[in-house]
């Protein structure tokens, strides 16, 4: 009899990262076609510019099923070396700087969705043509306010986009760095293994994050506040009652 070789994760986790071949390789298209734009001086024409923000969300929307598969088990510098191995890119520095800006934007994402959810807040993720529009989430808190969010991975980032909507657009999104850099370092893996008790003090510096761009009023923020100390204070106690070990999560 024939002995059948059963697939190990390792393997459905390549299988799974296959199926980004298709919408990376369209994205290493577009990002040939910006540069050459670029370099030459000339701007895309608003078809061509259009298209290529098209591909940029499909290629992310990949990244987040992986994420959201694999996640708590590859590192950002993994997630690099698995798409090094379809289309080599770590040897052509702009390719590899905008592959680590996308997968730091996707990654800062989810960990952002994490840190609403922990935070009490409903999250909607965003429709594709509210993300043509530079919207990621609409999030609504306990009094039923509703804000549309542009979350990005550094502040710099996140000051030039709101600056761009005061003065072009006005439609009432706020764009926000949720975590800083020694945050997202901190997780070692692209999401944490506990998504609850690593989170509880990320969201703490989102929640700061909120207030100080007026997402969150004064009020929002002393309530919500409370209650992840709270839950910070709980977490501590059951991890130090020897009777809960082997049920320690992180703080």
């Amino acid at each position: 009899m024939q002995q059948v070789e059963h697939p190990t994760a390792e393997t459905n986790q390549q299988q799974e990262f296959y199926k980004l071949y298709g919408t990376y390789r369209d994205w290493i298209a577009a990002v040939t076609a910006e540069k050459t734009a670029r370099d030459s001086n000339r701007r895309l024409s608003p078809k061509d510019h259009e298209k290529i923000v098209s591909v940029h969300s499909s290629f992310n929307d990949s990244l987040r099923e992986i994420f959201n598969r694999w996640g708590t088990a590859i590192t950002p510098a993994d997630t690099m070396q698995l798409l090094n191995n379809f289309i080599p890119i770590a040897d052509k520095p702009h390719y590899r700087k905008k592959m680590e800006t996308s997968i730091k934007g996707v990654r800062t994402e989810l960990l952002a969705e994490l840190a609403l959810e922990n935070m009490g807040f409903k999250v909607v993720r965003a429709t594709t043509e509210q993300d043509k529009r530079g919207i990621d989430y609409l999030i609504t808190d306990s009094q039923g306010k509703q804000t549309a969010v542009d979350i990005k991975s550094s502040r710099f980032k996140a000051n030039k986009t709101n600056d761009r909507n005061a003065k072009y657009y006005n439609d009432g999104t706020i764009a926000i760095c949720p975590f800083s850099p020694e945050t997202l370092e901190s997780i070692h893996t692209v999401l944490p293994a506990d998504p609850y008790g690593q989170m509880l003090e990320p969201s703490k510096e989102m929640l700061e994050n909120l207030h100080n761009s007026g997402i969150v009023d004064k009020h929002e923020y002393i309530r919500i506040m409370n209650e992840l100390e709270e839950q910070m204070e709980d977490m501590r106690k059951r991890n130090n009652n020897p009777a809960s070990r082997g049920k320690l999560v992180h703080v």
